[in-house]
């Protein structure tokens, strides 16, 4: 059986560097475990400093909707969530009522006298 070399994290068992496969470093140069750590501060640095996500979607809606339609857009959402508080409110009073209708039966049978 051949002997496996573990180099997925810094040094393989045969002492040589890992391969960076990382963005922008071609896949055959071997860099130590100091370059390494610069390019990874490097990349944080870079990723730290740009905008996140969110923030770019937020500078695109900016420039497409006006504050306005953003406010309307808002309130509607809030309208949606009272609509559904509401169905909610509904069905929560319909089951207490049959819950104490339920409750207000003793369950035993009733004799009714026809004259």
């Amino acid at each position: 059986m051949t002997e496996r070399v573990a180099t997925s994290r810094g040094r393989g068992r045969s002492g040589t560097a890992r391969r960076s496969t990382s963005a922008g470093m071609p896949g055959n140069e071997i860099m130590t475990p100091e370059q390494r750590i610069t390019e990874l501060e490097d990349r944080l640095a870079s990723l730290e400093g740009s905008l996140s996500l969110r923030e770019r979607g937020r500078d695109m809606m900016d420039k497409v909707m006006p504050p306005e339609a953003g406010r309307h857009f808002r309130n509607a959402g809030r309208e949606q969530l009272l609509g559904m508080r509401s169905i909610l409110d509904f069905w929560i009073r319909r089951i207490e009522s049959a819950e104490q209708r339920a409750a207000g039966k003793d369950g035993a049978r009733q004799t009714i006298e026809i004259e």
